[in-house]
């Protein structure tokens, strides 16, 4: 490689930052390993210091066997400036001249933390939902780049956290007073924005993994579940048996339509979400698909009866959340009846 083709860092701090849970120069090595496979990275450090031992154990672990070298300053405007953290695909286009090669940054600083914010936004799911495009994903990720910048964080910490809200929950539930529901309520809410920690997590420090997923979804069922449960047991301790019996024929639809996808999810390798269904609507997009989309998934129905029941509107949340599972359930099992037949 040309020594005039580098990677330059105002310092060694720069480099060994973490940026979104991972030191930006591990982060840049991965970026450059995936433009430029056969080719060693070469650093240059302006102030000629050192990478750290996480540093250079994140470079082994997300590019093992590339080697990353310390070139000598050549100078400004020479290099790549590092802070700036570009992609495989820009590196391309940098080096083949497709755009230009951008000046160093006047606060490298910011430049960094520019790029941290870039990568925790790219975090969300193309299929996120209404509710948590607008509003559990920006507070899940304000989380996660809180919690990101302690470089022992990992994604079942996260799974940990939402499991510990989820607990909390149920014990306000069971307490059997208009002020456990409520609290409980509000904490289901919040663990349903919880939940996305440990995906950005994951996807942010390249950590993803199908038992970590496996986790994930065992405790969004057991959460849902638990919710549920939770609140007809509440009002069956106030006395009120009529909620409480709707409540347990939603629960009761709700638990089928998660076995039979279950069911399908196990033959297929897949861990088990209760957005399964929305896979078997095909990618064909029309107005009624995309919102029978928003209304089915879980952060949507979480927030829903969150809302109700801290309203006190617990029967009605009951009554239509008990009418809509019913019309899933149906529609769960016309969409796999038709997938089975396609799939003869």
């Amino acid at each position: 490689m040309d020594a005039s083709v580098n990677f330059r860092f105002a310092s060694a701090r720069n480099a060994n930052r973490l940026v979104a849970g991972v030191p930006a120069a591990a982060r840049l090595a991965r970026a450059w390993a995936a433009a430029q496979p056969d080719v060693p990275l070469v650093l240059t450090l302006g102030d000629a210091g050192a990478l750290d031992p996480l540093t250079q154990a994140e470079i082994a672990r997300l590019v093992p066997g590339v080697l990353a070298t310390l070139g000598a300053d050549t100078g400004p405007g020479a290099p790549i400036p590092a802070e700036v953290l570009p992609d495989a695909a820009v590196i391309n286009a940098m080096l083949t001249s497709a755009v230009p090669i951008p000046p160093s940054p006047a606060n490298p600083d910011a430049a960094l933390r520019q790029a941290a914010r870039a990568i925790i936004r790219a975090t969300a799911k193309p299929g996120d939902g209404i509710v948590s495009r607008h509003l559990n994903r920006p507070l899940s990720q304000a989380a996660s780049a809180l919690l990101l910048r302690w470089a022992w964080v990992r994604p079942g910490h996260a799974t940990v956290l939402t499991a510990v809200i989820a607990l909390a929950m149920l014990a306000c539930l069971l307490t059997g007073t208009v002020a456990g529901l409520i609290a409980g309520a509000v904490l289901f809410q919040l663990a349903s924005v919880a939940d996305g920690i440990d995906g950005e997590i994951a996807r942010a420090t390249f950590r993803t993994s199908a038992s970590g997923a496996a986790w994930d979804s065992a405790v969004d069922a057991a959460t849902n579940l638990g919710f549920l449960a939770g609140v007809i047991a509440n009002l069956w301790l106030r006395g009120e048996s009529g909620a409480a019996l709707i409540g347990l024929a939603g629960l009761g639809t709700l638990a089928l339509g998660m076995g039979l996808l279950g069911l399908r999810a196990h033959a297929r390798g897949e861990p088990l979400h209760f957005d399964g269904a929305k896979q078997l609507l095909g990618t064909h997009e029309t107005t009624i698909k995309r919102w029978l989309r928003y209304v089915t998934m879980r952060d949507f129905y979480c927030l829903f009866l969150a809302v109700m029941i801290a309203l006190g509107l617990v029967t009605a949340a009951l009554t239509i959340f008990t009418a809509a599972a019913a019309i899933w359930l149906l529609t769960v099992i016309v969409l796999l009846a038709r997938a089975r037949t396609q799939s003869r």
